[in-house]
Parts: C-alpha cells; sequence; structure tokens
C-alpha cells in the first residue's frame, strides 16, 4: 500500500513537469514512432524527458502490477484457510473427539474423566476441610453440640444422599499419590492411584486428637486407546472396590461397598475391571471378592470363613456431541449362606445361600454446554463437583434411572405351615427404586427437580430385610418411599446463589403387637448390616406405639463462592421439620432411651461455614 501512494504521488509531480513540455497538437505516430520517442533522449544538459501519457502508462503499469500482487496474496490466503476449513471437515470420525478428550485430559488430570465407558479413571483429589457451624442451632444435646469448629453429626438433607453426595463426610481429609505416563507402546497410558482418607477423633478420657487413616480405593490402571477409536482399559483394585458397581444416581447405586455382604467385617474387597470400546459404544466385565464368616461371630469367637464373589457387567453407549448416554448394567453378588436357617432344615446344603441380583437402566440429554451439578456443601464420592458450563445460553438436562432387584431370604411366613397354608422356608426378595431428574438453565440462571421411588424392600435390601435375613410378613403393612425435591441457582462474578425445597413421604414398616396396637418404623435411608438405631445413626426410627408416620420437607439457602479451581468458600442455612425425629437420651446404663416430641430435634434450623481445597 505504501508503494502505492507513493506511485501515485510520483505521477502527480511529474504530471506537472509534464504539462510545461506537453505539445498543442496531438499527431497520430507509427508504432516505429512511438519506440523511438520512448528512447531516451539526451539533451545538452543531459536530462530525460517524459511526455505526461508515457509517465502515466509506467506508474498505471506499476500500480496494476503492485494491486495484482495484493490480490494474489490475498486469494493465497483465503485458499489455505479454505483449505484448513476444508480438513477440518474431513476429519475422520471421532477424531475431533479424541482431540476434545485429549484436551480434557489436560484440562484436569485429576478427578473423574469423562470418557466413554462405564470405567473411569476417578480417584478421590487431595483435599483438607474446614467446617464452623452447627446442625442444629436449638439443640445443644450429646449428639448436637452449640456452635463450634470440628467434625459434625449434621442431620443431612435426604435430596443430598439421592443426587449422589453426602455431607457426612464433609469434614474429613483425603489424600491421593496420583501419577499418570505414556507407556512404551503406542497408545498406551499408564496410571496409577495410592489414596486414603484420614478421619479425626478425640480421645473421650485424655481428650487428645487421635488421627487416623483408611485406605480409599486405590488402583492401577492400564489405559489403551487407538485413534480408529478402539480402547481397551483394565482397572486394578487391590484393596477396595467400591468403584465396582451398578447404577448412576448414589440413591440407586448397587453393589459398592462391602456392606453388600451381611458377613461384612473389615477384610479387603479387592477386585478388576475390563472394558473394550469402540467409538461411542462400550461393554465392560467387573469381579471382587469377599472372604468373610460363614456364621455369626460371637465376640471373639473363630468360626469359619468363606469367599464370596460379585460378578458386574454393562453395555453403553456415550456420544458427546449429541449429549446422548444410556446403559444397561447388572450385577450378580453370592451373599453366602443365611445364618438363621440351620442346614438340618433344608432338602439340599446351599439351599439357604442368599444369591443376589440387580439390573439396571440409566439414560441422560444434555443440550447446550454441560448442566453441571446441584449447588451444595457436598463431599463426591469421587472428589469432585462438575461445576456448570455456561458457554451456550440455554442448556437443558433430562436423567431418568430405574433399578431392579432380587435375593433369596428366609421365607417369614414359613411357620404359617401350622395354619393350614404350607410356604417354602425361603422366598424371593423384590426391590425396586427409580428416579426422574430435570434441568434448564438460562444464561446463569438454573433450575432442577427431582423424583425418586425407592419401596421398602429396597431401602432394606442390603440389611438385608427389615428383620435381618428375613422377607417381609404378610401381615406387616409397608409403604414406599416418595421424594420430591424443587431447586434453583444464579452464577454472577464467580458466586452461586442458591435455595431448594424438598418434601418426603418415608417408607414405613408397620406391624401389630399382641394387644393388636401398631407399630410403625420410619425408614429414612437405605440400611445397611451396620445401620442400626443409635443416638448418631438416624436411617431409621421407631415410633411411639399407634403414631403413624408424618411427612417430612426441607428448605436450604447456600451462597458459594469459588476462589479458584481448587479453592471454594460457602455458606449454608437450612430447615428440616421432621415430627418423626425423636431425641435419645443416655441412661445410667449405658443405653439410651427416646423422648418424643421434643421441637428442639423435631423442627431443625442448621447454619454452616465450609472452605475447602483441593490439590
Amino acid at each position: 500500500m505504501k508503494k502505492i501512494i507513493f506511485l501515485i504521488s510520483l505521477l502527480f509531480v511529474f504530471s506537472l513537469f509534464a504539462q510545461e513540455a506537453e505539445p498543442e497538437e496531438n499527431e497520430a505516430e507509427t508504432p516505429a514512432e512511438e519506440a523511438a520517442e520512448a528512447a531516451p533522449a539526451k539533451t545538452d544538459d543531459d536530462k530525460i524527458t517524459v511526455s505526461k501519457e508515457e509517465l502515466a502508462k509506467l506508474v498505471r503499469e506499476a500500480v496494476a502490477e503492485e494491486m495484482a500482487k495484493k490480490e494474489a496474496e490475498k486469494k493465497e490466503a483465503e485458499a489455505k484457510s479454505g483449505e484448513t476449513v476444508t480438513a477440518q471437515a474431513e476429519t475422520k470420525p471421532g477424531e475431533a473427539e479424541k482431540t476434545e478428550e485429549a484436551a480434557a485430559e489436560k484440562k484436569e488430570i485429576h478427578g473423574t474423566e469423562d470418557t466413554n465407558g462405564l470405567i473411569q479413571t476417578s480417584y478421590t483429589k487431595s483435599s483438607i476441610a474446614f467446617i464452623m457451624g452447627d446442625d442444629n442451632l436449638r439443640d445443644n444435646s450429646q449428639y448436637s453440640p452449640k456452635w463450634d469448629i470440628g467434625s459434625r453429626y449434621e442431620y443431612e438433607d435426604f435430596a443430598d444422599r439421592v443426587y449422589g453426595y453426602s455431607n457426612n463426610v464433609k469434614s474429613s481429609t483425603k489424600l491421593s499419590l496420583f501419577h499418570e505416563e505414556k507407556g512404551f507402546l503406542p497408545y498406551l497410558t499408564a496410571r496409577m492411584s495410592l489414596s486414603f482418607a484420614m478421619y479425626n477423633a478425640v480421645d473421650a478420657m485424655s481428650d487428645k486428637l487421635i488421627t487416623s487413616l483408611k485406605e480409599d480405593r486405590s488402583f492401577l490402571e492400564i489405559d489403551f486407546r487407538h485413534p480408529t477409536k478402539h480402547r481397551f482399559n483394565i482397572t486394578l483394585y487391590p484393596y477396595n472396590a467400591d468403584n465396582i458397581a451398578i447404577g448412576t444416581l448414589r440413591g440407586l447405586r448397587w453393589g459398592g461397598n462391602a456392606s453388600v455382604w451381611p458377613q461384612s467385617d473389615s477384610s479387603p474387597v479387592p477386585g478388576f475391571q475390563v472394558l473394550y470400546g469402540y467409538s461411542d459404544f462400550s461393554i465392560y466385565f467387573g469381579f471382587k471378592a469377599h472372604a468373610q464368616s460363614k456364621t455369626d461371630k460371637l465376640s471373639t469367637e473363630i468360626v469359619p470363613k468363606e469367599t464370596v464373589y460379585g460378578f458386574f457387567g454393562g453395555l453403553t453407549y456415550n456420544n458427546k456431541p449429541l449429549g446422548l448416554k444410556a446403559s444397561l448394567q447388572g450385577a450378580f453378588i453370592d451373599k453366602g449362606d443365611n445364618v438363621n436357617i440351620s442346614d438340618s432344615l433344608l432338602k439340599k446344603p446351599g439351599d439357604d445361600t442368599i444369591k443376589s441380583y440387580g439390573i439396571d437402566a440409566y439414560v441422560e440429554y444434555n443440550n447446550g454446554s454441560k448442566f453441571g451439578d446441584p449447588l451444595g456443601i457436598n463431599s463426591y464420592s469421587d472428589g469432585t463437583w462438575i461445576r456448570p458450563d455456561y458457554t451456550s445460553d440455554i442448556s437443558w438436562r433430562i436423567r431418568g434411572e430405574y433399578l431392579f432387584q432380587n435375593e433369596r431370604l428366609q421365607n417369614a411366613d414359613y411357620l404359617a405351615s401350622a395354619k393350614g397354608k404350607a410356604q417354602p422356608i425361603t422366598d424371593d426378595y423384590f426391590a425396586h427404586g427409580a428416579a426422574v431428574d430435570l434441568g434448564f438453565r438460562f444464561k446463569g440462571l438454573r433450575a432442577m427437580f427431582l423424583y425418586s421411588y425407592r419401596d421398602l424392600s429396597f431401602m432394606t435390601f442390603d440389611a438385608p430385610g427389615v428383620n435381618p435375613w428375613t422377607t417381609i410378613p404378610s401381615e406387616a403393612k409397608q409403604t414406599p418411599e416418595h421424594m420430591f425435591t424443587v431447586s434453583a441457582d444464579y452464577f454472577v462474578w464467580n458466586f452461586w446463589f442458591g435455595a431448594s425445597f424438598g418434601y418426603k413421604i418415608p417408607a414405613t414398616y408397620t406391624v401389630k403387637d399382641e394387644n393388636g396396637r401398631k407399630n410403625t418404623m420410619v425408614i429414612r435411608e437405605r440400611l445397611s448390616t451396620d445401620a442400626v438405631s443409635t443416638a448418631f445413626d438416624r436411617t431409621r426410627e421407631m415410633l411411639p406405639t399407634g403414631r403413624n408416620a408424618l411427612d417430612i420437607f426441607f428448605v436450604k439457602a447456600d451462597i458459594k463462592y469459588q476462589f479458584s479451581d481448587s479453592f471454594t468458600a460457602m455458606l449454608e442455612y437450612s430447615f428440616t421439620r421432621d415430627h418423626n425425629r425423636q431425641r435419645m437420651v443416655a441412661q445410667e446404663d449405658g443405653t439410651y432411651k427416646s423422648e418424643s416430641d421434643v421441637i428442639e430435634v423435631m423442627d431443625v434450623h442448621g447454619l454452616m461455614f465450609l472452605v475447602e481445597g483441593r490439590f
């Protein structure tokens, strides 16, 4: 452009001089004469004289040449750009997804890797949390200390357990040593994680802080990904295979921890998973084993051991560009002998073996950028909180899940044969659980709705039974659990402001005593073999004789600020009304006695402040 301006200026200057020598008449000239005239003509002063037409022609030619050069450069640049776009459009299917997956891995190597398949490279991040607050501002009993700093025996919001996170471990510290490196073979990556959970307790006699470490799902993994989108993955858990389970939402997930075995003790539960995937499809197989007591163990009694097994498998489809994910999973777990049934009563040895199985179906569709997880003070099992992606103005999500279960337990109506109705000694124990989750976001505002259904058998499946090892008697009355939650939050300047409302119709188990009076038990959460009614474990509650269970609701408000990807602060206020809850009062003999209609433990106000760092 500078050259063009210079030539135009030169044309203008020379035009002025050429006008002085311009002839009055222009006669036709032959080509020979034009060539002769175009040749330099020397004067006495050895000056060069050029006509106006000749100078204009030279300048025009120079300008045209420069313009042509610029146009050629422009076309060349456009051509290169077009080739790039074409190359991107002609990229082999799946290569863009591989690039996205690689970028995601590079962005966050820690935590859950969002990849195809039901095996997820995940581990608990190293973390430390500071918690200050009071889970019940109105009650200062032995299980609700006043406002202070430290571990809490908080009253957990029931929606939290279904969504997938829990308040009950938020004050624990996690430690993980993680390493990832490329293998000696092409497309192969090796990963390993040595993970621990640190728990703190105060010794009642010395008031000293006692710290203990517990293994927390350490693993070894080999991951092979070929550019053709073939994938092979094997993950080994040497101590704790809790990650091997079926189901997605925590409230429906089954088979993860050792409590699925009724004779569970502190023995390790090793296991492994193998996955093969191609493109958006994958299939996996999982296995784990548990050595447990063959019969009920009393005190320090030495009893025979038996090894029991769990088998898992599933097929999944995960199309990230479309936002669609679906899976079908199944599990079979041998829980061992039913200790309540004497072998002498069996026609065949082993007829009392508790063989359980479950089938889970899950589907999710996310339109727009990733919707993310609900807001709340939380500690996820994998140590992550999926932050919403606000890239698109509008995003919505729908998720649905159903889990069916069955196992053979001692038939509670077996002795009914004395009344003329012979019943088998064992019977099927069917269980059902389902949930639907809806979410919509417009810019920084999100709204969510969750409904879940879990019947009484589902709630007590791992106990197993309301009365351990036994089915539900035909004369007993049972009701399922229904839960509804509505919540919303708004994001601005790295702040989240949220509120939620939850309503639950609890599951109940009712029988009549010898006087015909009904006795009702409320089942708040899924039971395991170690879930008993104590002052601190309130998963089940016996109501006073003749009383019906009442519905439960809560409201909650949250303010969260994220200083960085790994440092967060949060303030939460909650109010829970649960008029089924009783106060547990310690007696002189060391037992606990329940007190009913204590407003301080039925209408619960809680206030929590959390600062958490992950690295």
